[in-house]
């Protein structure tokens, strides 16, 4: 028998599930779909409304944590259904202390971190984070208390996009955001890839939104090759053939993780000693084909993410071990592990991309640390030689800001409430408004009340409409 409070009502047995689960999320996939909101509570929009001038610091470490990436971005729209102008105030980067690098390092080797570590490391990371602001700042002479937002992108450690059955997609990304609100007094919005996970998506990649709306071009296929840590390739189609309504992901793989590693294990610096004569070895091909045919995480289907559980530290002494037991050399190792990465990629493109006649007929752009590499770049080449290359730097936004102009721009959205367009190759195409986990700041209520009174409050259920398209009114200085 079940006891009714006055004044309550019993929770249902079970779970009772809607096709989204809240009206709102519901009016945007409508809308998604190309169908008419019908939405009771929607009614006009006043044209009187404040537009949107939001400054907005995005910051983000890589997989090689050596540096702190920083973009200071100024947002400005006249209104909700106008293009989103972007002007890059100052970009650059602070060195990540080594102490800390090095424990985390230390960490992800070992495997074995107790949740008191963990815990550790994430607060460290925020704070580090958190003074690596205020460097920034001073340096470039910009006022903290002048910033509304932080967009920061942490330190990923882990990331489990495809769990094996009765697990949960998840992901630990060190830099806890509030330590950095309270330490920068800024609102701060962090955990981006939690978000994703949350609604069904993998976590990673992130930042399809800002490489289409940068690059989409009215005939021809546009495809963005970010060499980071890890390897991410983007296809936008022609936008006769879609444009940005039909890019598609994924992470290809190994990218610069596993050459750095190796770096390291001959005694050198991967961000130094990238001229050394290590470059310059002979290619273990054997190596190559049992790494490529052998590969599980090559072999699955896109939608999928990776990180450094698979191309990290622990690969990376495999190969050394291959390349060691047929008698190579340590310049022959770094060649051989060059060339897995650059063929990698190849094979990834050609396997679940659009072919290869299509993409040696597409404008190529690459960014991320794999751009210094001239060998990984010459393989690409040598491989669609049809293909037109470039670097990121064509769109106005510096190929080492782009990650940092991205969180930027996530945290504008997050704050706003604003869904994002979403890939089509994506687990769930599910429209996200809460892209980010918002850590409040001194000024929260005057950011929140910016925020809504960007579009007026009569939009009802429907929100704000996904931005469209995006100006980079002008380039940063560095």
């Amino acid at each position: 028998m079940v006891t009714i409070m006055k004044g309550l009502i019993p929770a249902p047995k079970g779970r009772v599930r809607t096709p989204v689960g809240h009206k709102y999320l519901e009016a945007l996939q409508s809308k998604a779909n190309g169908e008419s909101s019908t939405s009771p509570r929607s009614s006009p929009v006043s044209t009187n409304q404040p537009g949107l001038d939001l400054s907005i610091l995005g910051l983000t470490s890589g997989t090689a944590m050596d540096d702190i990436d920083f973009a200071l971005c100024r947002f400005t729209q006249e209104t909700p259904e106008a293009p989103l102008c972007l002007d890059i105030v100052q970009y650059d980067s602070v060195v990540m202390p080594s102490k800390i690098r090095t424990d985390i390092f230390s960490m992800l080797r070992e495997d074995a971190a107790p949740p008191s570590m963990l815990s550790q490391m994430d607060a460290e990371m925020g704070h580090t984070f958190a003074n690596a602001v205020h460097v920034f700042a001073h340096k470039h002479g910009i006022s903290v208390d002048n910033i509304d937002l932080i967009g920061s992108g942490g330190q990923l450690v882990t990331l489990t996009g495809s769990p094996p059955k009765g697990q949960h997609r998840a992901n630990m990304c060190l830099g806890e955001g509030a330590v950095i609100s309270a330490k920068t007094g800024v609102t701060t919005v962090s955990d981006y890839r939690t978000a994703e996970q949350a609604v069904g998506r993998q976590g990673a990649p992130l930042f399809a939104y800002l490489v289409g709306l940068l690059l989409h071009h009215p005939t021809r296929m546009q495809i963005c090759i970010t060499i980071g840590g890890i390897t991410t390739v983007c296809f936008i189609p022609s936008d006769k053939r879609g444009g940005v309504d039909a890019m598609y992901d994924w992470d290809t793989g190994p990218g610069t993780s596993m050459i750095d590693s190796a770096f390291r294990h001959f005694g050198l610096d991967p961000a130094t000693d990238q001229g050394s004569s290590l470059l310059h070895g002979e290619i273990c091909h054997e190596v190559v084909e049992e790494l490529l045919g052998n590969d599980e995480y090559l072999r699955t289907r896109p939608p999928k993410t990776t990180a450094r559980e698979i191309y990290g530290d622990a690969m990376t002494y495999k190969i050394i071990a291959m390349c060691g037991y047929r008698g190579c050399r340590p310049a022959d190792t770094i060649a051989t592990l060059t060339r897995f990465t650059s063929a990698s990629i190849a094979q990834q493109m050609l396997l679940y991309g659009p072919g290869r006649d299509v993409i040696n007929n597409s404008d190529i752009v690459v960014d991320g640390r794999g751009m210094s590499n001239p060998q990984l770049i010459a393989d690409l080449q040598g491989e669609f030689p049809g293909a037109t290359f470039g670097s990121f730097d064509k769109t106005g936004i510096p190929s080492n800001a782009k990650k940092a102009v991205g969180f930027a721009m996530q945290a504008m959205e997050a704050l706003l409430g604003r869904a994002l367009p979403v890939p089509t190759n994506a687990d769930v195409r599910r429209p996200n408004t809460i892209t980010g986990k918002l850590a409040p700041g001194l000024r929260w209520r005057e950011i929140i009340e910016k925020s809504v009174a960007f579009g007026g409050a009569g939009r009802g259920w429907e929100g704000l409409p996904e931005v469209r398209e995006l100006i980079v009114k002008q380039k940063g200085l560095s």
